[in-house]
């Protein structure tokens, strides 16, 4: 099996092997329990995996720590995407979509956009060149879903799944790391390459 991140070192898509999968219930579609080690050879701790008969992951156990390098990025921003990570975790996959979207905001914001609605924060962006055109449809993906969890008049809980989630926390990881992490680096980069 291979996570998508061990909760344990963090490391992202992490091959595991397989202890033991209780499997007596999976004709009838119940949940299947299975221990995987960690191949990371660093780690190797055991990871509780609970799925369906179809082998589609539920949860994993601990949960992921979904952490950020918090010296490059301001503290809520930080806050935000850890509980949108732990909420996936748990299972809670409208929560982890609106606090996926609440990291958007809080970008949009610390770079200067602050229109009341989001949509209005993101078109800012755009015409503004506060986010490159690339990135707005990574955008517009967690404005949308995270309204799925936020506005009950317009549920859609068919879409709030766990790979929904997934997906919107990593599209989100990827905005921090254009807002934040790259400019750290460069002028880190920067700072190296001038004269003492």
């Amino acid at each position: 099996m291979i996570l998508e991140q061990c909760p344990h070192c963090g490391v992202r898509h992490v091959q595991t092997t397989q202890r033991f999968v209780d499997n007596l219930d999976a004709r009838t579609g119940a949940t299947i329990w299975s221990l995987e080690r960690c191949q990371n050879e660093t780690c190797c701790r055991l990871v509780l995996v609970q799925m369906t008969s179809r082998g589609e992951i539920q949860q994993i156990f601990p949960f992921a720590a979904y952490e950020l390098d918090a010296k490059a990025i301001p503290a809520p921003i930080v806050d935000d995407f850890r509980e949108a990570g732990l909420c996936l975790g748990a299972g809670c996959y409208k929560a982890s979509l609106v606090m996926s979207r609440r990291v958007l905001q809080r970008c949009l914001a610390d770079q200067g956009c602050a229109q009341n609605k989001l949509v209005d924060a993101i078109n800012y962006a755009l015409q503004n060149n506060v986010l490159r055109k690339a990135f707005h449809p990574l955008a517009e993906e967690i404005r949308q879903y995270g309204n799925l969890g936020a506005h009950p008049d317009d549920d859609q809980l068919s879409n709030a799944n766990r790979e929904s989630a997934q997906h919107v926390l990593e599209f989100a990881r990827l905005l921090i790391h254009e807002f934040y992490e790259v400019p750290a680096s460069a002028a880190l980069l920067k700072k190296k390459r001038q004269p003492t």
